[in-house]
């Protein structure tokens, strides 16, 4: 669009001279005649190089939406021609695998979409009333069983991972199932603490497993420790024998739950959350409706294009350069800043203010099978992790009344999920009341 700027800044140039030279030589005909001729000339061409230059950048913009932007495409490197914009992106790509998030702003779980159901319980870490007393009987003095929350989360992430246990047929198996670590934290932090990176200037985006389980032992730090599960709704392809009838679909909708344990004051703290990341906005889906770039469909839509577009380029073209270059300049002062605040200033804030594939979400998923995935996989992660919760206790002796308690409470009055009109509990029998969850030691499930 910069070339298409500079020659419509040419057009209007030669325009202007045109009309000055017909204009000084106005008292002869001949002169005149020969400069309206030259101008329109000029036009010609003009637009002739307009309608290259957008078939060009059509043309362009489409092979790359096609093949380097299709699914499962390598990602496009700059090479040594632009080694900053490289290194920026090893950066953003190191944070993006990592797990550590810090963030600007107040939402902790950036880039996983909106909250859609959270609750927490506390109870306390007392030895179980021994079987053989009566219940009638008074209670001894408490005593206070000792558990370590590593061990615990440890235990949780074995369970969830057997969700797509090796072992399963499978079509039983929820294949894409991630189980990972999640540190977050506030992105306003000192230059010279141990979270930034000395020589670039920017957050680790790494923490190890000592350093994961001194956080989750420590829940009063500056830094937070989740467990952190995602599931996304891609369907499995379906085989009748050695052939396949129905193909795999990917529903672009993702669900993560953040698992969050805090041993504290003789005190269990157990916090669930989840959350909802909605498919890609449906203009982002222009890739599916694009022909292949070896066929003649492919220039012709090119063409099509380029013929509807040029002449509002051409008009624009001026607009299209000063707005390119105004945002050129805008963003070599924000990394000037940037690369000079570690200098100016004692404290920097370093969080992700945004996501990119949340900014490209949709505002609710399309189709209420979308919906009722999310509900399905919050349902099942919710009902493993307070199963889990409890053998752990029972194992460890700890009185499970309260904890059984509260989680029936939280599946009587707690909404699973809030997009359009699925709002409200979800009932699992006609009378329109909640189910009651009671557990049993995993030995008597089996």
């Amino acid at each position: 669009m910069v070339v298409a700027g500079l020659i419509g800044l040419i057009v209007v140039i030669n325009g202007l001279r045109s009309l000055a030279t017909t204009g000084s030589v106005a008292g002869s005909a001949g002169a005149a005649g020969s400069a309206g001729t030259t101008f329109l000339t000029e036009l010609v061409l003009i637009l002739i190089a307009v309608g290259a230059t957008v078939a060009v950048y059509t043309s362009v913009r489409y092979r790359t939406l096609s093949d380097q932007l299709r699914p499962d495409a390598k990602p496009f490197r700059f090479g040594r021609a632009n080694p900053d914009v490289e290194t920026r992106i090893a950066q953003v790509e190191a944070a993006q695998w990592g797990n550590v998030t810090l963030y600007a702003g107040e939402n902790p779980f950036i880039g996983t979409g909106r909250i859609n159901r959270a609750w927490s319980i506390a109870i306390e870490l007392d030895r179980a009333r021994p079987a053989s007393q009566e219940a009638s009987a008074q209670p001894p003095r408490r005593r206070y069983v000792p558990v370590d929350p590593v061990d615990l989360q440890q235990v949780i992430r074995e369970r969830l991972v057997k969700l797509n246990d090796p072992g399963l047929p499978e079509n039983e198996r929820v294949s894409a199932l991630m189980v990972e670590d999640h540190v977050v934290g506030e992105g306003l932090r000192s230059w010279d603490g141990p979270l930034i990176d000395p020589a670039q200037k920017v957050p680790y985006s790494l923490a190890g497993p000592e350093a994961i389980d001194a956080l989750i032992r420590h829940p009063q730090a500056g830094l937070r420790y989740y467990q952190r599960l995602s599931v996304s709704d891609r369907g499995q392809a379906v085989c009748s024998g050695e052939q396949e009838v129905i193909a795999g679909v990917d529903q672009e909708v993702a669900v993560s739950a953040f698992v969050y344990v805090a041993v504290e004051g003789r005190m269990l703290y157990l916090q669930f959350v989840t959350t909802v990341l909605p498919p890609i906005h449906r203009r982002y889906h222009i890739i599916d409706g694009l022909p292949k770039t070896s066929s003649g469909t492919f220039m012709t839509k090119v063409l099509l294009e380029t013929a509807t577009a040029v002449f509002a380029n051409l008009a624009g073209a001026p607009f299209m350069l000063y707005r390119a270059l105004r945002q050129v300049r805008r963003e070599q002062r924000a990394f000037a800043a940037e690369a000079s605040s570690s200098d100016d200033y004692l404290f920097g804030d370093v969080g992700a203010r945004q996501s990119v594939r949340q900014i490209g979400a949709a505002a609710e998923p399309h189709t209420y099978i979308q919906v009722l995935d999310a509900i399905k996989y919050t349902k099942i992660i919710e009902r493993l992790l307070t199963d889990t919760v409890f053998d752990f206790l029972l194992a460890k002796g700890v009185d499970t009344s309260a904890y059984v308690s509260a989680v029936g409470n939280i599946v009587n009055n707690s909404s699973v999920i809030n997009y359009g009109t699925m709002t409200g509990p979800v009932t699992a029998n006609s009378g329109g009341q909640s189910t009651q969850t009671t557990f049993q030691p995993a030995q008597e499930r089996q």
